[in-house]
């Protein structure tokens, strides 16, 4: 085995990159480095028995010149024997518009997105990059400059589970190149890599070569400076786990809920790292926010002041009392549900609390009768019963029971019950032609309340909830 190759197997060894029978996807660009990437794995696939799918992204950003690098790859798999899969993202403009992000920014996502679903549809248990310690060096430097910490300072990790290895990462862009040369493998280049626009090419083209006139060795240095930080930011990582479980009140898949309290007594350079960790996990991205964003949510914490809001990529942050809630964003939407007819008598399924509401009319009380939480006796005469249960709105409101007829705001009788912003949504509001009757689960309206020259009744009840909430 030459040395390029016993180089980059030692590497795949090390870090047990693969495995016997591995179902891997190798993305491929048609660049130097996917091309040698490729070529090695078709050199290990007898041996180790691998069943290879080649993906190649098309994002129309270079017209004709992309079409040749998807033609240049189709003829390369079908010369290897390898399948492809032509992916044609095209870049949707408003999603750049509504996160800040650069179209490069963007269009990694996506390939990251497209990669991770077809890796979990088709049940592949390897994503092969081609990135090199090049890459990982600039990688570092683009991150320094941002003021990153030691998250971003560690760089692109060689395995990111559950799916994504770097087989390449312990060796050189010049080295791959070196080793197409010798066997005379011809690759795609890709005119884009010379735009000074972009930050990695002008880190490429310009920062990079000025720093090797101080060091010649800077890609060898930035990369085993990666791998300290990284040794030591996993050490850190554990550390997180544990502060972040003390904090962690309720979570679901979409939105993880902290006590602001528990939150402000950890430790700030622990507190960072938990807000990278929520983040992470939230999006689902294997990206880092703005450092501001970070500290911004930080003094927010630190400051207590309930109501404020915040925004990255793909996920919000906000306080609601002394909770902080990290949620992907637009995931409020899911909270919304059309307006639900209920007849009397009759019973509707209320999805959004997953409990059934129920209307009866009664002749007579039973002598037990009492209003409560679950269940509400009205006048059957004060309303007309062409009842409609929906969610609460701004600006709608009410007469509790209790309060003698004074209207209130529904808002204000959730603020005073301190009642978190996710259980307020969820709330039935059961509504006749006269007003709402009853929030559901939790007050009647005193203007339908039974009294003593009451003959006939209607019955509300609130049904047991049929599946468990993450947000008791």
């Amino acid at each position: 085995m030459r040395s390029f190759e016993r180089q980059v197997w030692k590497k795949v060894c090390q870090h047990k990159l693969l495995k016997v029978q591995d179902r891997v996807i190798v993305s491929v660009s048609g660049g130097a480095d996917s091309v040698a990437l490729l070529h090695l794995f078709c050199l290990w696939r007898a041996s180790l028995h691998l069943d290879l799918l080649v993906i190649h992204f098309n994002h129309g950003l270079r017209s004709e010149e992309s079409e040749v690098d998807a033609s240049f790859v189709e003829t390369l798999c079908d010369q290897l024997n390898v399948p492809c899969t032509i992916s044609r993202i095209h870049m949707k403009r408003e999603r750049q518009k509504r996160t800040g992000q650069s179209i490069q920014s963007i269009a990694r996502e996506l390939r990251y997105e497209t990669l991770t679903h077809t890796a979990r549809e088709n049940g592949f248990t390897k994503v092969a990059l081609g990135h090199t310690s090049d890459d990982q060096a600039e990688t570092v430097l683009m991150w320094m400059l941002r003021g990153a910490g030691s998250v971003g300072l560690s760089g692109m990790p060689i395995f990111r589970p559950p799916y994504f290895i770097r087989p390449l990462l312990g060796v050189s862009r010049s080295e791959v190149e070196a080793y197409l040369r010798e066997n005379q493998w011809t690759y795609r280049v890709d005119s884009s890599n010379a735009n000074l626009r972009y930050r990695r090419n002008s880190i490429r083209h310009q920062v990079m070569p000025i720093l090797k006139q101080f060091n010649p060795n800077l890609v060898d240095v930035l990369s085993r400076q990666a791998n300290i930080v990284r040794e030591e930011s996993e050490y850190l990582d554990s550390i997180t786990l544990v502060a972040l479980e003390s904090a962690v009140q309720k979570s679901d898949d979409q939105r993880i809920v902290l006590s602001r309290r528990i939150l402000a007594e950890i430790p700030p350079p622990i507190q960072r790292r938990v807000i990278l960790l929520l983040y992470r996990r939230v999006s689902n991205r294997d990206v880092h926010p703005r450092f501001d964003f970070v500290e911004n949510v930080l003094d927010h914490v630190k400051q207590g002041n309930t109501g404020w809001q915040l925004e990255a990529p793909g996920v919000r942050v906000y306080q609601d009392y002394d909770e902080v809630h990290v949620c992907v964003v637009g995931e409020e939407k899911d909270f919304v549900q059309h307006p639900v007819n209920l007849s009397v008598p009759g019973s509707i399924y209320w999805p959004l609390s997953g409990r059934t509401l129920e209307a009866c009319m009664l002749e007579n009380l039973p002598e037990s009768w009492k209003d409560d939480s679950a269940c509400a006796y009205l006048d059957a005469n004060h309303f007309t019963h062409d009842l409609v249960v929906r969610s609460w709105k701004a600006g709608d409101s009410f007469c509790p029971l209790g309060m003698n007829g004074k209207k209130k705001k529904i808002q204000d009788f959730f603020s005073d019950l301190k009642l978190e912003q996710i259980k307020r949504r969820a709330v039935p509001i059961v509504e006749a032609p006269e007003g709402i009757v009853w929030v559901a689960g939790f007050r009647m309206d005193h203007r339908f309340r039974v009294m003593n020259g009451t003959k006939k009744f209607v019955v509300l009840k609130l049904g047991p909830q049929d599946f468990p909430s993450s947000f008791k």
